[in-house]
This record gives C-alpha cells, structure tokens and sequence, in this order.
C-alpha cells in the first residue's frame, strides 16, 4: 500500500472521497430502498425518520429569492432542505424529487402527491450527447406513472 500513496488512479478510485460526503453526495443504496426512504415521509405522524415538524420543515418555501422570484411571488419550484419541490396550485400540494450525479452515476428520486414514488439509477452520468440520465428519464417515468389506471392496493416492499 505504501508504494502506491500518492500515485495516480483511475478515476472511478479516486476523484470522490465518498467518506467525507456523507449526505452531501455519499449516499449508497439501492432503488427499493431509496423507495423505502422517500416513501417514510408520506405519513408524517406514522414516520420514524423524522418527526412530522422536520417533515413539514425540510419540504417548506424557504424565505427570500430562495422561494420567492425578485417581486416577492412565490415561485412553483424551490429547493427546500434537500428536496426540490414543485407546488401543484396549492402549498399543501407537491410533488418532490432529488437527483444525484457523480462521475459514473445519474439518480433520481421522486415523491409525487398521488402517493406515487420512485427511484432510477444509472451506473453512467451521460450518455452519449453529454445529457444527464436522471434528467432525460423523469418525465418519462411520469408519463408511464400517469397511464397507469389501477395500481396495487398491498404493501409492495414486504417484510
């Protein structure tokens, strides 16, 4: 190990110091359990993440030109406490998401006001026209999610 500290690497070993980010970009999980993670704030008396007023917190209109356009009109998306989120005619209605890209990988996690979530992760950023995967699929998985008539009615996670 010693004769290799300090030495170039290929990228995919070294550019990140994956450690050190922690909710910053550090995040390791797979698709059904970022679904499990998201999906915990739908019932905010029920979750044991966060206590309801972290919830209601971490999805509310920050202050300023942060949620405010430079007339003071609250804008339709802002970026809450680690959430974007788009306001559908009312505050109380939202649908909300966060992307996640470093070399390698493009994610995106969406929470949607139907009770719908969900999570796709790519094992490569862009593709080919240099355009960011997580950003190419969202409305299409929104458009397969709004043709669908009748979803499951049982837990689809399981034990």
């Amino acid at each position: 190990m010693g004769q290799s500290l300090g030495k170039p690497v290929p990228l995919p070993y070294g550019a990140w110091h994956l450690e050190a980010m922690d909710s910053h970009g550090g995040w390791i999980s797979s698709a059904p359990d970022l679904v499990r993670f998201a999906s915990a704030f739908d019932k905010p008396d029920a979750c044991k993440v966060l206590k309801p007023e972290s919830i209601k917190t971490m999805f509310a209109r920050p202050e300023g030109l942060a949620g405010h356009d430079k007339d003071g009109k609250a804008k339709d998306v802002f970026y809450g406490c680690g959430w974007q989120v788009r306001t559908l005619g009312r505050e109380d209605r939202v649908n909300t998401w966060h992307t996640g890209s470093l070399d390698g990988t493009s994610t995106i996690l969406v929470r949607r006001v139907d009770g719908l979530c969900w999570a796709v992760l790519f094992n490569t950023r862009n593709n080919a026209k240099g355009e960011t995967l997580s950003g190419l699929i969202d409305p299409l998985v929104h458009k397969a999610a709004d043709k669908v008539k009748r979803w499951p009615d049982r837990d689809l996670f399981g034990k």
